[in-house]
């Protein structure tokens, strides 16, 4: 129980966390499924970018709002990271069960970073609505 609390108050550390178990699970229904893990190795590359994004950005600026794994508001880099998951896990699911072409998955997938990416980076170096208010007071 301690492991979960701990993890919960650390985005970054809960994320990594979330992300080597979908490397585990998928790792073995890739194995069931017959994947070539070179390309299953590709498709979790694709996932890099998005991930360190998010990352970089709770380093730089370190959000105040609760996890998503908690009550209360979440951060808008935050929801976006577990959007960008969830949709990469889907689309991974669907190609490796349907065996399709999984390097061209990881491309497509990869494509997106730079959108993703740049709004968590811009949601990073953005002014909080607080920080203006004070800024305006003095």
């Amino acid at each position: 129980m301690n492991f979960l609390k701990r993890c919960c108050d650390s985005k970054r550390e809960c994320l990594t966390y979330i992300i080597v178990t979908l490397w585990v699970g998928i790792g073995i229904l890739g194995t069931y499924y017959e994947t070539n893990f070179n390309e299953l190795a590709a498709y979790f590359i694709s996932l890099t970018g998005f991930a360190g994004a998010y990352m970089y950005g709770e380093s730089v600026r370190k959000s105040g709002d609760s996890s998503i794994f908690k009550g209360g508001k979440s951060s808008k880099r935050e929801l976006m990271i577990y959007l960008t998951v969830f949709l990469w896990l889907i689309i991974g699911v669907f190609t490796i069960i349907n065996g399709a072409d999984l390097m061209g998955m990881s491309a497509y997938f990869a494509a997106l970073t730079p959108f993703v990416g740049s709004y968590i980076i811009g949601e990073t170096i953005k002014k909080e609505p607080e920080a203006e208010e004070e800024t305006d007071e003095n």
